[in-house]
């Protein structure tokens, strides 16, 4: 797991400076402080920072050139079947000087071209230099586990593991002004957009190759054919499968020449994870959990007791307080774009403890969005009744919300986007465009471009199944969010993050399942509860889902620092960037003042975005 970068002269035959690949080193450190390497052959530039996983020696570093010095690889991430693929190539005649999945990779690439991205089980993003034929040609995995940022800017192309070191190589941070809407609504920017005008990302599953100065794209790996061939081949016993692939999946993601910990919770997710690495014999693994004072959203107890069950080390790690907001700075920094899921700074403070006892992590990211596991998707399994429940919105609003959320006025904002394709499309949201209406600022669904593509593809594979679409949706989106959370906030504390939920077995066979196999029951992922966690005890398998969440209206109810930015909350400098310039600032407070719901949404992500825009585009801006 690594830190990579790269400068290509698409015009000019300049040659490339060194000072600009080590600018974009430097602010990469943190995925990699085990080793730095440099690559240049005349009008190209390769950088990568090391974090050692495998064959910690020297034979590792990286750029990794050919026997030949042909091909020239920079790679984050990791190929999990390795091994397998190893000693398919050594039949072939290829012979290796280390233990690296990065030089296996490489000789897949010598050896099938593009075709080898397919025999791939992992998370990767790489770029490889043919230096024979003068080409690039740059990868991302299927579903974008790891990250991969590019900037054509005066007919140069840069690329990096974040957006960061691209605008240190000297590309001017200026902000997309049409992605501001989407932020607002999703809290995230999917598809190649990002909030920066001049820094796009490669979508997952695709690829991009560049030779004689002319770029092309290609969508490498396309679930929705995935889907249709596999549902005429579906394993006669589902649950069965998934054990059976889940412990190989869990098995592969333990590979490692560093310690191996866990990110538990008390859901079911990371405790079958738990369950599965203790069947495979793996014991008294560090286990990490984050802990709140408030009872209602802490995990700690339940957490602790999968680990004393499975023998694990348990480690409970709390954050409140100066340091949550300390954290939260630090974390926008890591984070590029602005902070979405409102749990970043404990995952990185959860990251940062871990590192001292681990180098990687297993979580249980991917599941909810892959086998149907969040409570949105149920709404959306009976149209009929959301028609009727929309005529009762008034009422819905004014009925008192209990736990976390407030259900019932959420669904009543919810419902003001009736028809089918909305109801879909918003599915994700905290915010609405009725919301977003009345405080003036007016939506077109077109500007959401990618996101439609996606539903487009969804209705034609799922054309009654609305549940089933919003699924696939997520895949493409807010799982991309996630995983970009997961990826920053793990790699700012210099740890790698693996997750078996996302094994590319899963990702083309459970979409191909009828929805009995996922949507069943009251808590919806059927498949895996009746499968793997039928080992867990009914604590975990009764508990209400938490998904990660944090008391923030305890925060903003008394701690200092966010009180003080909500006295001053009119003349915050957000109010300066665009859409945002178009609100009343005065009617969010009040709204908030007044208790409802919308009011503390839109408080509380305006406070993300303000700690981002001070901890993060303020710096980059300047330089």
């Amino acid at each position: 797991m690594c830190g990579i970068s790269g400068v290509l002269q698409l015009q000019s035959k300049q040659p490339i400076e060194e000072q600009k690949l080590n600018a974009m080193l430097q602010v990469l450190r943190h995925r990699g402080p085990d080793g730095e390497g440099i690559f240049i052959d005349s009008y190209i530039g390769l950088g990568h920072r090391r974090l050692s996983i495998l064959d910690l020696s020297e034979n590792g570093k990286q750029p990794f050139s050919s026997y030949d010095n042909r091909l020239t690889i920079t790679y984050n991430g990791e190929i999990f079947n390795f091994k397998e693929l190893r000693a398919d190539l050594e039949k072939r005649g290829y012979k290796f000087r280390s233990g690296t999945d990065t030089e296996v990779l490489l000789y897949m690439y010598d050896y099938y071209g593009e075709d080898a991205l397919d025999q791939l089980n992992g998370m990767f993003a790489f770029a490889i230099w043919d230096k024979q034929n003068q080409k690039l040609f740059i990868a991302r995995d299927r579903v974008g586990i790891k990250p991969f940022y590019y900037s054509i800017y005066n007919g140069t192309l840069y690329f990096a593991s974040e957006p960061k070191a691209i605008f240190a190589a000297g590309i001017p941070a200026d902000l997309n002004d049409s992605s501001f809407t989407e932020l607002l609504l999703f809290r995230y920017v999917a598809g190649e957009q990002t909030v920066f005008k001049h820094v796009k990302r490669l979508l997952p599953g695709h690829s991009m190759t560049i030779e004689n100065g002319q770029i092309s794209n290609r969508r490498w790996w396309n679930l929705s054919d995935k889907i249709l061939t596999n549902r005429e081949k579906l394993p006669k016993n589902p649950f069965e499968w998934f054990s059976e692939t889940f412990s190989s999946a869990v098995q592969y993601r333990t590979i490692s020449d560093v310690p191996v910990g866990l990110m538990l919770s008390g859901g079911l997710d990371s405790s079958s994870i738990a369950a599965s690495l203790q069947d495979n014999g793996h014991k008294e693994l560090a286990a990490f959990t984050v802990i709140f004072e408030d009872p209602m959203y802490n995990e700690g107890p339940l957490a602790k007791a999968i680990a004393e069950k499975f023998g694990f080390d348990y480690h409970g790690i709390a954050l409140e307080g100066t340091d949550l907001f300390n954290m939260l700075e630090e974390a926008a920094w890591l984070y590029d774009e602005p902070l979405v899921h409102q749990n970043d700074a404990q995952m990185l403070a959860l990251s940062k403890y871990a590192k001292k006892h681990v180098t990687v992590l297993l979580s249980g990211e991917g599941a909810d969005e892959l086998m149907g596991g969040y409570f949105r998707y149920k709404a959306l399994m009976y149209p009929f009744i959301l028609n009727t429940l929309h005529h009762l919105s008034p009422i819905l609003q004014k009925l008192p919300g209990s736990g976390i959320v407030n259900r019932f006025d959420k669904l009543s904002r919810y419902l003001k986007e009736i028809s089918p394709e909305s109801l879909v499309l918003f599915n994700v949201s905290t915010l609405y465009p009725y919301d977003l209406n009345q405080l003036g600022v007016k939506i077109d669904l077109e500007q959401f471009e990618y996101r439609i593509s996606i539903l487009k593809e969804a209705q034609s594979l799922y054309p009654k199944e609305l549940s089933r679409q919003a699924m696939y949706l997520d895949l493409f989106t807010h799982m991309s969010s996630v995983l970009d959370r997961n990826d920053r906030m793990t790699m700012g504390a210099s740890i790698e993050c693996r997750v078996p939920f996302l094994d590319y077995r899963f990702l083309e066979m459970i979409p191909a399942l009828p929805s009995d196999c996922l949507l069943k029951g009251k808590k919806g992922k059927w498949l895996l509860f009746n499968s793997v966690s039928k080992r867990l005890p009914d604590s975990v398998r009764n508990f209400r889902k938490l998904g990660f969440s944090v008391p923030w209206s305890n925060y903003m109810n008394n701690n200092s620092r966010f009180m003080s930015y909500l006295e001053n909350f009119e003349n915050d400098d957000i109010f300066g960037l665009p859409v945002f310039n178009k609100m009343n600032p005065a009617l969010v407070k009040s709204l908030y003042k007044k208790g409802y719901p919308v009011g503390e949404t839109l408080i509380r992500n305006f406070f993300m975005m303000s700690i981002w825009n001070k901890a993060y585009l303020s710096k980059v801006q300047k330089n």
